[in-house]
C-alpha cells in the first residue's frame, strides 16, 4: 500500500519515474527474463554506458564472468520469493564496467508489480569510497590491538566501555566481550562512580587536555596490577555522544626499576661515604709521611751528626733519642700502612703483599727505594700472583745483596700486561751467562705465562729488569677498598735511621 497527497496524484505515474531519476544511487529496473527495462542516468554514469546501450542489455552483463552463473540461479530464487533486501555482504559482490573495470558495489533489491509483470527494482551504491575507509579502520584496529598498554572507550553518561583492544584484555584478563557489557568500575573498584564523573567533568574544562594518574585494577583472578592511566575526551559522535578514552599502562617493571633504582642509590651513598673514609686515611698517610716523618727523619740524621762530637754521658743520651725516633718512625710506618688498609688490615691482597715483600727486601739500601702502583693491581689472577711475588723477592734481593746498589726503583704495573720493572744504580748486570738459577727461573716463570723476560745495563749506570706477562685480569668488579687512589699517594715502606722508602699509588 503507498499513499499520495491530491497535487502528486494531479502528476499521474509520472512522478514514480522522476523519483528514480533522480534517486541519488544508481537504479535499474530488471524484466524477469533479465533484460535492463530501465536505468538512470547514475547507472550510467556508473557502468561507463550510455542509456540506450544500458537498456535492453541483460543484467548479467554488468556482472564479472565468473559470477554470472551463480546470478542466474539467484534470479531465479528471487523470483519465487520477492522480497526487498539487501544481496550481499559488500565485500563479496563485484560488478563490471563497460571498460572492463570490476568495482565493488552494494545492491539492494525490492520487487516491482506493474501490471500482471514482475520487475526488480535494484538500487546500486558504489562502495570503493567506503571500502578504503574500512580497510584503514581495520589496520587502525589491528595496530591498537597490538599495542601492549590496554586502550578503553567507555561512554561518559553511561561510563560503559564500547571499545577495548587486546592490551585491554592481556591487562585485566577478561575476554573482549566481557568487557564490553562492563564499566571502568568493575576493574577499578577502589574508585568511586562519583570521582570518575568527577575525572570526566574536568576533562570538560576547557584547559584540561588530559588526566594522568595511577591506580590498582583488579584482574578476572582477583590478581592486583598497577598501572598508570592517561584519560582524555575523544571527539564527540555524530548522535552527541561524548566517549572518554583511557590508556592503562602495567607499570609493575617500572616500581621494580624504581626501587632498584633507590636500592642502588643508597649503595651508591654508603660507597660515597666509603671512599670519604678512604680520602681522609689517604690525607693522613700522606701528611705522617710528608711533614711527621721526614720531620723526625730530618731530626734523627742531625742527631746523628753531632753524637761523635759528645763525650758521655750526653753522648749515650743522645743515641738513646736516636734509637726512639727510629722506633717511632717504625710505629708511623705501621699506622701509615694500616690507613691504607695494606697489612693487617687487608690479609692476602696483591698490594699488601708487594709492599711486604719491598718493604721487607729493601730495608738495608741507604737510598730512598720506590715502589709505583699502576692501574688495577687487585684484578690480577692468582696464577700470576704466584709467579709475579717470588720475582719480585728474587730481582730486589739481587739488587741488595749483589748489585751494590743505593737505591731501587720498582713498578708494578696492569693494563693489557702486567708489567714488573726493578731499576737499580748498582754495578749492573753481571757479564757473560748467569751461573746461578735466579734469572733463568725468572724467565721461565714469563715464558708458562706467555710473556717476555730481560735484563739489560740502564744508560745512567745500575741494570733494568723487566718481566711481562698477559694480564688475564678477574672479571670482578673492583671494590672500594681494591680501587688504585685518585691521589698520588706517598707513604714510606721502610723507616728507619738511615733510609726511608716511597710507595706511589696512581691510576
Amino acid at each position: 500500500m503507498t499513499a499520495r497527497s491530491p497535487t502528486l496524484a494531479l502528476h499521474g505515474d509520472k512522478f514514480a519515474w522522476s523519483m528514480l531519476a533522480a534517486a541519488p544511487h544508481a537504479v535499474i529496473v530488471v524484466a524477469a527474463d533479465g533484460e535492463i527495462a530501465y536505468a538512470n542516468d547514475h547507472a550510467a554514469e556508473m557502468f561507463g554506458y550510455s542509456l540506450e546501450e544500458l537498456v535492453g542489455r541483460v543484467v548479467d552483463d554488468l556482472l564479472p564472468e565468473a559470477q554470472r552463473s551463480v546470478h542466474r540461479a539467484d534470479r531465479t530464487r528471487y523470483r519465487a520469493d520477492p522480497v526487498a533486501r539487501v544481496m550481499a555482504p559488500s565485500s563479496e559482490l563485484w560488478a563490471k564496467r563497460a571498460d572492463g573495470v570490476l568495482i565493488a558495489v552494494e545492491v539492494s533489491l525490492s520487487p516491482l508489480q506493474v501490471g500482471g509483470d514482475t520487475f526488480v527494482v535494484a538500487f546500486i551504491e558504489d562502495i570503493a569510497g567506503r571500502l578504503v575507509i574500512e580497510e584503514q579502520l581495520r589496520r587502525v584496529l589491528a595496530t591498537m590491538d597490538a599495542i601492549d598498554d590496554g586502550v578503553f572507550m567507555f561512554d561518559a553518561t553511561t561510563l560503559r566501555y564500547s571499545y577495548v583492544n587486546e592490551g585491554a584484555v592481556r591487562l585485566t584478563g577478561y575476554e573482549r566481550d566481557e568487557l564490553l557489557t562492563m564499566s571502568p568500575l568493575h576493574v577499578n573498584p577502589a574508585t568511586s562512580d562519583a570521582e570518575y564523573r568527577g575525572l570526566i567533568d574536568t576533562l570538560h574544562a576547557a584547559d584540561t587536555v588530559a588526566i594522568v594518574r595511577e591506580a590498582t585494577l583488579i584482574r578476572k583472578d582477583g590478581s592486583e596490577v598497577d598501572v598508570e592511566k592517561t584519560l582524555w575526551l575523544a571527539p564527540k559522535a555524530r548522535n552527541g555522544t561524548n566517549w572518554v578514552i583511557s590508556l592503562a599502562r602495567d607499570i609493575t617493571a617500572r616500581r621494580a626499576s624504581d626501587a632498584d633504582r633507590l636500592h642502588t642509590a643508597e649503595v651508591l651513598h654508603a660507597a660515597e661515604q666509603v671512599l670519604a673514609v678512604a680520602d681522609d686515611r689517604e690525607r693522613i698517610a700522606r701528611d705522617l709521611h710528608d711533614t711527621v716523618i721526614q720531620r723526625l727523619f730530618g731530626e734523627g740524621l742531625q742527631l746523628q751528626a753531632i753524637v761523635g762530637a759528645l763525650v758521655e754521658p750526653a753522648q749515650a743520651k743522645v743515641l738513646s733519642v736516636i734509637v726512639g725516633l727510629d722506633e717511632t718512625i717504625k710505629q708511623l710506618r705501621a699506622a701509615i700502612f694500616s690507613l691504607q688498609g695494606v697489612e693487617n688490615g687487608a690479609p692476602g691482597r696483591l698490594r699488601s703483599r708487594i709492599l711486604d715483600v719491598f718493604a721487607d727486601a729493601t730495608a738495608a739500601l741507604e737510598g730512598d727505594p720506590q715502589l709505583e702502583f699502576v692501574g688495577p693491581i687487585e684484578t690480577v689472577r692468582d696464577e700470576i700472583a704466584d709467579h709475579l711475588l717470588p720475582v719480585l723477592t728474587e730481582a730486589l734481593t739481587n739488587v741488595v745483596h749483589h748489585a751494590e746498589a743505593r737505591t731501587v726503583e720498582v713498578v708494578v704495573s696492569v693494563a693489557g700486561h702486567v708489567t714488573l720493572t726493578i731499576a737499580d744504580d748498582g754495578v749492573g748486570p753481571p757479564p757473560g751467562p748467569s751461573t746461578g738459577h735466579g734469572l733463568p727461573n725468572m724467565a721461565e716463570r714469563a715464558r708458562d705465562l706467555g710473556g717476555t723476560f730481560s735484563i739489560t745495563a740502564r744508560e745512567s749506570g745500575g741494570t733494568l729488569l723487566t718481566w711481562e706477562v698477559p694480564a688475564m685480569t678477574a672479571s670482578t668488579v673492583i671494590g672500594v677498598a681494591d680501587a688504585p687512589s685518585a691521589t698520588g699517594l706517598h707513604v714510606p715502606a721502610v723507616a728507619g735511621a738511615s733510609g726511608a722508602s716511597t710507595v706511589v699509588v696512581r691510576n
